[in-house]
């Protein structure tokens, strides 16, 4: 494992594109995270359990159940159980100022622009964490 401030850190993963999954799987892992993948909204919601995951990582444009449909369900499911909501970020292709502000509105975290580095995604991840605490 990586010794870095996010190792050990378990974050859930959801995007419709296999190669935007591996590349953000192998950027998580080698920041020392051990990701959950799955490749919609739908699974990303059964995936979720309070306590499972310490970071959510969503596409926005999904088919089936888009990021901002899937992090409502799970922010439904958390206020019914009263426990605290994940930490959420936004990871998405459509990075215009209006369209930020409806991820911000819906209850990310902060966002991260395709194509993401690594760099940026362990500064988002981050940041997102220290917020929750």
């Amino acid at each position: 494992m990586t010794d870095t401030p996010l190792a050990g850190l378990r974050a859930l993963v959801a995007d419709d594109n296999p190669i935007n999954l591996q590349i953000i799987d192998t950027f998580l892992k080698r920041l020392g995270l051990e990701p959950h993948l799955v490749e919609d909204g739908r699974q990303a919601v059964d995936a979720w359990a309070p306590g499972r995951f310490d970071i959510l990582c969503f596409d926005i444009a999904m088919p089936e159940l888009d990021g901002i449909g899937a992090l409502g369900q799970i922010q439904t499911r958390a206020r019914a159980l009263v426990v605290p909501m994940t930490p959420a970020l936004a990871i998405t292709a459509n990075a215009q100022p209006h369209q930020l502000q409806s991820y911000r509105d819906a209850g990310f975290d902060d966002h991260l622009a395709k194509p993401v580095s690594r760099a940026d995604l362990a500064r988002a991840i981050s940041g997102a964490i220290r917020g929750a605490i």
